[in-house]
């Protein structure tokens, strides 16, 4: 199934970098967490840098792109990855596509699934099933909502995780409880809000217990830890902003009811989410592709903090497992070293899961 793959990303006029199968490990970890450690496999040089066998290609191929210095471009991979897993080979075939540097973010956002849907259609995948999701509207709730700094950032985290984001909702809901081991003198300057006093006397008892500036949490991310603290035991989330966080959740819909149900829920709140409905309205009105249903689902999201707009998955006929999952990763060539923001939309395909011979 691998050539019929490759060879449609070479009717679209893809190019494709050289992706090494040792790849250094740091930019993974740096941009998806040291939750990822635990799933790579991980070796070093003897200089003591260490590697990994490629876990994914879009970082790679990401890489190579700020190197060559490319402004736009579109880009297709395929081959082997590896990555240790509950269930399932931790080698497996990953194929996908990526286009980097499109200005036109609402057009490359259609024109990446309809990539991805045509794909499967060369793929002999007849019927497949579209779920979309938008983690810009979310962020567009948020603000609307004015929900703290503090608290932004663990929803944020936590979207695409409908436990986790549960399990935060409910802490906003009851408050969290404070810290009572903090010496008198560090608790009174977080009172006063002296963010200087704060990491002047974090640095003290740091250096009075022994406990190394560096290598580990430095004194200025234990104070912002600190004042984030202090304002997650301040805020307790209001009932009707608790309300409009749970409807927007549970908005799941046809993809062509999605705009009139995004303004339904802004008239029921009192609410504005930044010209969601029209964006919805513009993917709806295109022209995807032969789906059985094409579905919006609010909650849907990805856990990697450079997600910042459209995501997708494509299902067969196993609803659990998708053939096809990509979206907007605006923030992520940033995090890997470029000055200014990429615009980044694209896919990765399960071949394994297609069928044939892989």
């Amino acid at each position: 199934m691998l050539p019929t793959v490759i060879n449609h990303f070479l009717t679209i006029g893809c190019t494709f970098p050289d992706v090494d199968l040792l790849q250094p490990a740091d930019p993974f970890l740096d941009t998806t967490g040291e939750d990822l450690r635990r799933r790579i496999f991980m070796t070093q040089e003897t200089s003591g840098k260490q590697l990994c066998l490629r876990p994914e290609f879009t970082i790679p191929v990401c890489l190579n792109h700020l190197k060559e210095g490319h402004e736009q471009a579109r880009y297709a991979y395929g081959g082997k990855v590896f990555r240790q897993r509950s269930e399932g080979a931790t080698e497996f075939t990953q194929a996908g596509f990526e286009d980097l540097g499109n200005p036109d973010k609402a057009s490359s956002d259609i024109y990446c699934i309809t990539t991805a849907l045509e794909l499967l259609k060369n793929a002999q995948i007849s019927a497949p099933r579209l779920v979309v999701g938008n983690q810009a509207i979310f962020v567009s709730l948020l603000d609307a909502l004015e929900i703290p700094n503090a608290w932004r950032k663990k929803l944020l985290r936590a979207f695409g995780d409908n436990a986790r984001l549960q399990n935060q909702l409910k802490a906003m809901s009851v408050g969290v409880e404070p810290i009572n081991t903090l010496s008198d003198d560090i608790a009174s300057a977080i009172d006063l809000e002296n963010r200087e006093k704060v990491l002047n006397l974090v640095t003290e008892h740091m250096v009075k217990d022994g406990l190394p500036l560096s290598g580990g949490r430095t004194p200025t991310a234990i104070t912002e830890r600190l004042f984030e603290l202090r304002e997650l035991q301040n805020t307790i989330l209001s009932s009707d902003k608790a309300k409009a966080l749970q409807a927007f959740l549970s908005l799941e819909v046809d993809l062509n009811e999605a705009s009139n149900a995004i303004e339904a829920f802004e008239a029921d709140h009192g609410i504005e989410l930044s010209g969601a409905a029209s964006r919805l309205e513009h993917l709806a009105s295109a022209t995807l592709g032969d789906v059985a249903s094409a579905q919006y689902r609010a909650s849907f999201g990805r856990r990697l903090d450079y997600y910042t707009g459209l995501v997708f998955e494509v299902y067969g006929d196993d609803q659990t497992k998708p053939l096809i999952g990509g979206g907007r990763y605006d923030q992520l060539l940033t995090l890997l070293g470029s000055e200014t923001e990429v615009p980044a939309v694209g896919f990765a395909v399960w071949v394994d899961r297609l069928g044939g011979v892989s």
